[in-house]
């Protein structure tokens, strides 16, 4: 398996969980800064131009949420998604949509408003504002969904953990207080970064969190 990410997104989520399950795969960094995801030799991998890619025997995948199912269930036993049938697979692949389709999308809208508008228009400015007043709303949403001394999707640590984790690291660019204003999730998130998987995932990206 070969793995694309770049340092500081939301890419480190399914890096950490091939770590967790201790799959062997060749890591392959983006810089995103340098422009690396729009190279013709990554559009050829991945003609969006985003990161996370994982290519399993020549063929792709992309989405978060079908990474870190996919590489969930290649080790089943560590039972990283909850048991079938249960509520908390369901809050599990709850977690998974909610963060994908509604807070990833507010905070691109705050930070890559260029993604939703055509070049040159006069209205960045205020989908910048609104986008970073609707993350801070849903940051807040994330907490109140959380319930205090459990992981995300009930008493066990799952891939709905691991997703949680980019977006806490973003949280300094809201000038948001998530420490204080997000305690349960601030929480949850030191007991994840305390994992080895976790450690060896941000040594390898160069992170300090």
């Amino acid at each position: 398996m070969i793995l694309y990410y770049a340092p500081t997104a939301c890419s480190i989520a399914p890096h950490i969980a091939l770590e967790e399950i201790g799959a062997p795969f060749e890591p392959r960094r983006l810089n995103l800064a340098s422009g690396d995801q729009t190279s013709p030799e990554y559009l050829k991998v991945n003609p969006v131009g985003r990161v996370p890619v994982l290519v399993v025997d020549g063929r792709v995948v992309t989405e978060v949420p079908a990474l870190l199912t996919f590489i969930a269930n290649l080790k089943p036993e560590m039972a990283l998604i909850p048991a079938s049938g249960t509520i908390d697979q369901a809050r599990c692949f709850e977690w998974l949509g909610f963060l994908s389709s509604t807070l990833h999308v507010s905070y691109a809208q705050y930070r890559r408003p260029e993604r939703f508008l055509k070049p040159g228009s006069t209205c960045a400015g205020e989908l910048t504002k609104r986008g970073k007043v609707n993350t801070v709303a849903l940051y807040r949403e994330v907490e109140r969904r959380l319930v205090e001394g459990e992981w995300a999707a009930g008493e066990n640590y799952s891939i709905a953990d691991i997703y949680l984790f980019p977006f806490f690291t973003w949280a300094w660019r809201l000038d948001l207080d998530v420490a204080a204003e997000c305690p349960k999730w601030t929480a949850l998130f030191a007991r994840t970064k305390e994992r080895a998987a976790v450690r060896r995932a941000l040594e390898r990206e160069g992170l300090t969190v």
